[in-house]
């Protein structure tokens, strides 16, 4: 009986050993955490394959999931997943031990603990259909963390891609490499126009927000011409290259032209004595003979676009007027004269480059440097937020601008009266410039307007409203001091690397 009753004991001793060698032994490791739960459709998914993974991150939501994660970090076993659905609403996937997995309540998926942030997310997570591992772009990339841009419709160049996927090269500083897949239609045109194009660096110089990126300007002209244009407007624009291909490029076609352009051109914000940033738009011109031919052609547009509107009746949009080597551009518009030198586009033809700023007074940019890079950019991330609040009282203004625009409907119709219709016609022949001037003081009607909007408390709570609006995005990259950017186009998409140096404590 004592053999007997051993024997027992010692089988059940071998059965809850094996039951804890079971229970308690680690999980593997998954390449692609949980991403077998993650919907095909979510908008962003990021997988780490251990707790550590999140702890070695600097950024603050890092550090929002762990302070939420930390009072049950003892149930968590391998890997962690995060993911935006459909609705932009997050959904977390925490890895449980087996043993916690078995106790757990009604909220735990294939040994994964599911939080939501609300619960109609959690209702979709459970109902969803498909699966993220099973998308080809997801596949394709394999990557660990996951965008898929078709959901997102972004707007430019981004409606280029389908998907883009990065992983956590480095945390010190922390350093974001990956890949972004070109839709299957315009595979060809990158690999043509794109993949074969010089490299260049980030521009010099000190701006706060700066970029050089790499374009085939025929497609710009396509997109202008196609896109935004409207029929009459499309035929208009083919008209004028077609004289403009006569007149300078002995028959040749304009889009074969544009080709010498860049293919570098940059961006760069930065501020003015006005109190107001200024953008600076650039474009590199490095064939022979082509500032000079782009000059003679820009300003044979203009000219063309203002006497089309002059023949009928019509103001023009803007006039352009020599400064010495400088073009100023002159805007009959409320912001024009309510921001007065903080708002005088300006342009000019110097060296080997076509340079555009919003403020003539910064009118110069620094060339790209060398290096090996399509699309490589820097921001500063403090200076940049200096600038962006010095803006406040424009988008304030924005808030009121319908409300400007009736009163200054009103303060036209009672100046320009009958009698005063009959004056104006007499001191101004030509239609369009009667229009001129009507347009004119309507402007300076809707500025005059906005100026008293301006010392009201609605205004000022709006203003209000704005500058706490941009001190919570202040807030949220306060923790970042700088932001380097680079991209090479590549026979499998866009490769990119970003560097994010955390401000230093």
């Amino acid at each position: 009986m004592k053999r007997a009753r051993w024997a027992v004991l010692g089988g059940v001793a071998v059965i809850l050993a094996a039951t804890a060698v079971v229970v308690l032994r680690p999980r593997p490791a998954e390449r692609f955490p949980l991403a077998e739960l993650v919907p095909a459709d979510a908008i962003f998914y990021a997988g780490f394959t251990h707790y550590q993974e999140l702890e070695e991150l600097p950024t603050p939501w890092a550090a929002e999931i762990r302070k939420k994660l930390d009072p049950v970090r003892p149930h968590l076993s391998g890997g962690l997943a995060f993911y935006l659905d459909r609705n932009h609403e997050w959904v977390t996937l925490a890895r449980l031990t087996r043993g916690s997995a078995l106790l757990a309540g009604a909220e735990v998926e294939n040994g994964a603990a599911v939080i939501a942030q609300t619960p109609e997310a959690l209702t979709r997570h459970k109902a969803r259909e498909g699966s993220l591992s099973d998308l080809p772009e997801f596949k394709s990339l394999g990557l660990r963390c996951f965008f898929n841009l078709e959901r997102l419709k972004p707007r430019g160049r981004l409606r280029d891609f389908s998907a883009l996927g990065f992983e956590v090269a480095s945390t010190s500083p922390l350093t974001l490499r990956g890949r972004a897949l070109y839709k299957g239609g315009l595979f060809r045109t990158y690999l043509e126009q794109y993949v074969q194009a010089p490299k260049h660096g980030a521009p010099g110089g000190a701006a706060p927000a700066r970029i050089a990126l790499t374009e085939h300007f025929p497609r710009v002209w396509e997109e202008v011409t196609h896109e935004l244009l409207d029929t009459i407007d499309c035929e208009k624009a083919e008209r004028e290259a077609q004289m403009l291909s006569r007149d300078f490029l002995e028959g040749k076609s304009l889009r074969e032209f544009l080709g010498r352009l860049g293919p570098t051109w940059g961006i760069e914000l930065v501020p003015t004595p006005f109190g107001r940033p200024a953008l600076v738009v650039w474009i590199e011109l490095p064939e022979e003979g082509t500032r000079d031919l782009a000059a003679k052609m820009v300003h044979r547009s203009i000219g063309d676009s203002i006497r089309l509107r002059r023949d009928r009746g019509l103001a023009p949009a803007f006039e352009v007027m020599a400064d010495g080597g400088v073009w100023r551009v002159k805007l009959s518009s409320a912001k024009a004269i309510r921001y007065g030198e903080a708002f005088a586009p300006a342009y000019i033809f110097e060296k080997n480059r076509f340079v555009f700023s919003t403020c003539a007074t910064v009118l110069t940019a620094p060339a790209a440097t060398a290096g090996d890079a399509h699309a490589a950019g820097t921001v500063e991330v403090g200076p940049l937020i200096d600038l962006v609040r010095s803006l406040a009282p424009g988008w304030a203004d924005d808030a009121f601008r319908g409300e400007a625009e009736r009163q200054a409907s009103m303060m036209s119709f009672r100046t320009f009266s009958p009698g005063m219709m009959t004056a104006l016609r007499k001191q101004f022949p030509d239609p369009a410039d009667l229009t001129k001037y009507q347009e004119a003081q309507r402007a300076r009607f809707e500025a005059q307007a906005l100026d008293e909007i301006s010392k009201g408390t609605p205004w000022r709570e709006e203003l209000t409203r704005v500058k706490a609006s941009i001190e919570a995005w202040a807030d949220r990259v306060s923790w970042l001091e700088r932001v380097e950017v680079s991209g090479r186009f590549a026979s499998e998409g866009l490769e990119f690397e970003a560097r994010l140096q955390p401000v230093r404590r």
